[in-house]
């Protein structure tokens, strides 16, 4: 989030530049708080069912990391998107106050900002490559991926991610601090992360292909099966599209701004600018707002837990065993991923 304290509030009887930039913060204040509570609510309520776990089956080693991930959009929502908007209402309204109040205010705002999206970026790269991991090699991941291994691996992101957001503190140039935020993490891990799903694409592909062939090679005619696993592919590569495009179009408008204003010249801000990039933060927010959802609520098991949990566990779940309930028996109980429940429904009996 970028502020110019060179702005004034607006005030007297002259017509302030800056006053259209105001009337574009009064209406992202409002965007902005409707944004923080739907987050907060929505990561919440995923807390809601890992702990409580009706089908005890969320609480293997990879939904860690959407624990980890919850927090950070919780963090994010509950403090910098409030900092932010009322420092924007402030502008709006003309509070004599707004400078001596948001300026120290949206210092910590941008720290907790900093610490925030890195952490972010960082658990969804380490939970790609576990992805990555369950498809080429599950003996391997059931021996490396526990819920220890996973738990300290959240660990160690949120403490990089904090100590590289109070660098400034240690005497790192505050510079220096956004162009390496800027091109390794808003950057550089955006597009290892989308590297990752596409060699994760290609390993599914190549698992889906192998298990046709063998059961071709059995003669066996399951047309059942092989529709099921034309499902599972077409559902994997529309999931994972999604991933790629939310992860892709809430963060670069962003970072490909912060490149223009950290390598550009000096030049004064102008309110025009101040918009833009009140609109790239906007949808930057969208990101936090959105996690739960594409890896969670989308997942018919989680919804199902979850209204099982605000019922108080007044309803059972259903004795019916459908092939989707067999197989993710089968995944729980080889400590596998909740999104990755689909993998070894492709592979034979």
């Amino acid at each position: 989030m970028y502020y110019n304290k060179s702005i004034p509030p607006p005030s007297g009887p002259m017509v302030n530049p800056y006053n259209e930039f105001f009337k574009f913060a009064f209406g992202s204040a409002i965007y902005i708080i409707i944004v923080s509570f739907t987050t907060i609510v929505a990561n919440g309520l995923l807390l809601v069912v890992f702990f409580f776990d009706p089908f005890k089956i969320f609480r293997n080693a990879t939904t860690y990391f959407l624990v980890g991930l919850a927090l950070v959009d919780i963090l994010t929502a509950a403090i910098q998107e409030p900092i932010n908007a009322t420092c924007f209402l402030m502008m709006y309204l003309g509070h004599p106050d707004t400078v001596s109040t948001c300026v120290p205010l949206l210092d910590v705002a941008q720290t907790v900002s900093v610490a925030a999206m890195n952490a972010s970026f960082f658990i969804v790269l380490a939970f790609t490559v576990t992805q990555y991991i369950v498809v080429i090699s599950p003996l391997k991941y059931a021996r490396s991926v526990t819920k220890t291994h996973v738990v300290i691996c959240v660990a160690a992101i949120y403490s990089y991610a904090i100590l590289f957001s109070l660098s400034p503190l240690m005497g790192v140039p505050k510079e220096i601090q956004q162009k390496i935020d800027n091109i390794c993490h808003s950057i550089a891990m955006i597009y290892l992360t989308i590297v990752f799903y596409i060699l994760l694409y290609i390993a599914f592909k190549k698992k889906m292909a192998a298990s046709k062939s063998l059961r071709e090679d059995g003669n066996t005619q399951d047309g059942g099966r092989n529709n099921r696993q034309t499902g599972v592919e077409r559902k994997f590569i529309i999931v994972n599209f999604l991933l790629i495009a939310i992860l892709f179009l809430t963060s670069q408008p962003s970072a490909m701004l912060w490149i223009v204003r950290l390598y550009s010249a000096d030049t004064p801000i102008s309110p025009k600018v101040l918009i833009v990039h009140l609109m790239v933060d906007n949808v930057l927010y969208l990101k936090f707002l959105l996690d739960p959802f594409v890896y969670a609520w989308r997942i018919p098991k989680y919804r199902q837990a979850l209204k099982i949990v605000l019922r108080c566990g007044r309803e059972k779940p259903e004795a019916k065993s459908t092939f989707r309930d067999r197989v993710m028996a089968r995944m729980s109980a080889s400590r596998d991923s909740v999104i990755t429940l689909d993998f070894r429904s492709i592979t034979p009996d």
